[in-house]
């Protein structure tokens, strides 16, 4: 019995983060646009200027 919920739970887990996944990325991504264009973020450093 035990060993199934081990299984159950690290499926669960397993398939969560799966589709998690793609969101993470996402909001990744708007993050970066957002810090580009100036807006001030908490939590966020804004980025270093690209080397010459």
């Amino acid at each position: 019995m035990t060993s199934g919920l081990l299984l159950a739970r690290d499926c669960i887990i397993c398939w969560v983060t799966v589709w998690l996944a793609p969101v993470e990325s996402i909001f990744d991504a708007i993050e970066s646009e957002l810090v580009r264009r100036g807006v001030a973020l908490e939590g966020v450093e804004p980025p270093s200027p690209a080397a010459a």
